[in-house]
């Protein structure tokens, strides 16, 4: 007798755990690109008194960027600063700087002023620091690392905490 109980309480269960009629379709999840910086030569590969350029790129930043700030380190034997120019991002920014403070060492900073901010999930080029290649005593085939560090302001979104690139000398 007690099975008769049993058995109406499992089919009502039944009833109410299975959704009748409703299958499950699949389902696809995409993640959003994580937040970037990366750098670049153009070109990667140069001979002696060649005009590089470091580019710094972001992608995906969280939070829009008004304003940045870091310090790009480089061998002083294998190149010499040029200068920086505005990146596709910032354009219309008011200040875009580097400055040398000591041999291998740039400190760079910008600025929105009244132009337009970087919006978020933006991408493109930030900045680009101009080097002469002297290739010093380094024979041909030598790479050297360059990296922009110590991100400041608005670049603090991205915590990888540098960028670099290899840059390879052709004699």
């Amino acid at each position: 007798m007690p099975a008769r109980k049993i058995l109406p309480s499992i089919a009502l269960m039944l009833l109410v755990l299975q959704p009748w009629g409703c299958e499950k379709s699949p389902t696809t999840s995409t993640s959003p690109t994580p937040a970037g910086i990366s750098a670049a030569f153009n070109p990667a590969t140069a001979g002696a008194d060649a005009a590089v350029s470091f580019m710094i790129t972001i992608s995906a930043n969280t939070k829009e960027i008004r304003s940045f700030g870091g310090e790009v380190a480089f061998d002083a034997s294998m190149f010499s600063f040029q200068g920086v120019e505005k990146g596709s991002l910032t354009g219309s920014w008011a200040l875009i700087d580097g400055n040398e403070t000591s041999p291998g060492t740039v400190r760079l900073g910008g600025s929105v002023g009244g132009g337009t901010a970087v919006a978020a999930n933006s991408k493109g080029t930030l900045v680009d620091i101009r080097f002469k290649v002297t290739g010093g005593s380094y024979g041909n085939g030598q790479q050297n690392r360059v990296c922009l560090a110590q991100f400041t302001d608005d670049l603090a979104q991205f915590t990888s905490g540098e960028a670099c690139a290899i840059f390879t000398l052709k004699k």
